[in-house]
């Protein structure tokens, strides 16, 4: 009981400095506490996802891409049953300012892999017979004010041309 009675007198001579302490202690558990809240939900996609799927992309960067023709390579491992692809092409709608991601895909094996993208087989069916079309969220489509079938242009940032 003395120890209180210590500890209390020793709290109370520097008042600020208490403050500050406890104050500083406090913001330390709330920073971490917000920064484990972040971790988790950036990596919650990641954890909503298959435990079976594997990527694989160039060690360099997103932007270099592997060769298609290592796609059957990839097959051919013990406990691959599908593959497909993905191409980051830095595409971006009227300025720069506007960017989303966006790549170009494998229309037949692509959406076979990633099942977590909702779509309706008639809008699949559609994607896959038009090779200029695009599958887009609804919070991107409504940001934009997009509808299905209108046209849309990207221009390209890493190959020449829209």
């Amino acid at each position: 009981m003395i120890y209180l009675k210590y500890l209390f007198n020793n709290l109370t001579r520097h008042r600020l400095r208490t403050i500050l302490t406890i104050l500083g202690i406090a913001t330390a558990i709330l920073s971490f506490g917000l920064l484990r809240t972040i971790v988790n939900a950036w990596y919650a996609g990641v954890s909503s996802a298959s435990t079976k799927r594997l990527i694989t992309r160039n060690a360099i960067s997103l932007a270099f891409f592997l060769p298609v023709s290592y796609k059957d390579k990839i097959k051919q491992v013990d406990g691959v049953t599908k593959v497909t692809y993905a191409n980051w092409f830095g595409g971006v709608y009227i300025s720069e300012k506007n960017f989303f991601f966006n790549a170009g895909v494998d229309a037949n094996t692509y959406f076979d892999l990633i099942p977590e993208f909702i779509i309706s087989d008639e809008e699949l069916l559609n994607f896959k017979k038009d090779r200029k079309s695009a599958i887009v969220g609804r919070k991107l489509a409504d940001r934009f004010g997009w509808k299905i079938g209108d046209n849309v242009t990207l221009k390209g940032t890493i190959y020449p041309g829209n």
